[in-house]
């Protein structure tokens, strides 16, 4: 069973796709097990704990070192993520997509019997804020850096795979010949889905996006040289790719965004830092009122002991 990996940035359409591609045949694991997002949290929890492990979460991703993907800590995270993988049972393929995948991708890669496809949704960076801010209370400048960092891992480990990028907006524009053009490349690559678009409720309309911009190209004065090629770079590749090949490298991220990305993995392990001992000072609390309750039992046994020892019973 072949794993059709949708990656791109939170807030660019991936749980259309993956809702879509389910809708179609490609199983997205147990229902119990799927989230609001339509995300398995099978396969959300191993890439939510590697980023822990590493001082940073979602919004505050780490700087992941060389070799990490053998580090003790992720390899002990390795039967958990097979367990998730075998969650998704038989089929002519399985779907899962969370966003973190787009910085983990390498750890899964160790884990599949083959090479995945990977679908990467993509969406104009000013519209991924404007949704984030509404929904996730992200200043423009972090999710600009965000957008940047989650887009430009996931194209950077995904060359050398079979790949289908697709941009949102025209992906609720015309949803039925847009996966049309999805599950033919899908069939050409050996993935038969059951179902047709052309007669499937998959769930896409354009009212699925609320939030639009009129901007052909990214101009927005927060934007950093890096960002604005990366964007460029991938209204470049967008389409099918055999094994996905970038024009150009994909340019490094500009200092103001590094440091974005740091303040926010101080504010994460800060938040940590006062989760834990909040908890630490909670247990010692129990344990004080545990001893006390202890002591004043311990009181009380002694003084029936000795009333009993002196013939005396308490009126």
């Amino acid at each position: 069973m072949t794993a059709v990996v949708v990656l791109g940035m939170y807030r660019s359409g991936t749980s259309a796709l993956t809702r879509a591609l389910g809708l179609l045949g490609s199983s997205l694991g147990p229902e119990a097990a799927l989230g609001k997002f339509w995300e398995s949290r099978a396969t959300r929890g191993p890439s939510r704990k590697i980023l822990a492990a590493y001082g940073g979460g979602w919004d505050s991703p780490p700087v992941l070192p060389a070799g990490w993907v053998d580090a003790p800590a992720v390899r002990a995270l390795r039967p958990e993520a097979k367990s998730a993988l075998a969650s998704f049972g038989t089929g002519p393929a399985f779907t899962w997509k969370d966003p973190r995948t787009c910085i983990t991708l390498p750890f899964w890669l160790d884990l599949l019997d083959e090479p995945p496809i990977i679908v990467f949704s993509h969406r104009h960076p000013v519209e991924v804020a404007a949704s984030q801010a509404k929904r996730q209370d992200v200043g423009i400048a972090h999710s600009l850096a965000l957008w940047e960092r989650y887009n430009a891992d996931a194209l950077t480990q995904a060359q050398g795979l079979r790949t289908v990028c697709i941009e949102y907006p025209r992906l609720l524009a015309a949803p039925v010949p847009t996966m049309r053009a999805l599950v033919d490349t899908l069939a050409g690559w050996g993935v038969e889905l059951p179902g047709a678009p052309e007669t499937t409720d998959m769930e896409l309309s354009a009212s699925r996006r609320h939030h639009h911009t009129e901007d052909a190209g990214f101009d927005h004065p927060l934007a950093t040289d890096s960002q604005r090629d990366l964007f460029d770079l991938m209204r470049e590749i967008d389409g099918p790719h055999d094994a996905l090949q970038l024009p150009r490298p994909v340019s490094a991220p500009a200092p103001i965004s590094l440091e974005l990305l740091d303040l926010a993995r101080r504010a994460y392990r800060a938040e940590v830092d006062a989760r834990e001992t909040k908890a630490e000072l909670e247990r010692r609390s129990e344990s004080g009122r545990r001893l006390l309750r202890a002591g004043y039992d311990l009181a009380k046994v002694r003084v029936r002991d000795l009333t009993h020892r002196s013939g005396n019973r308490p009126r």
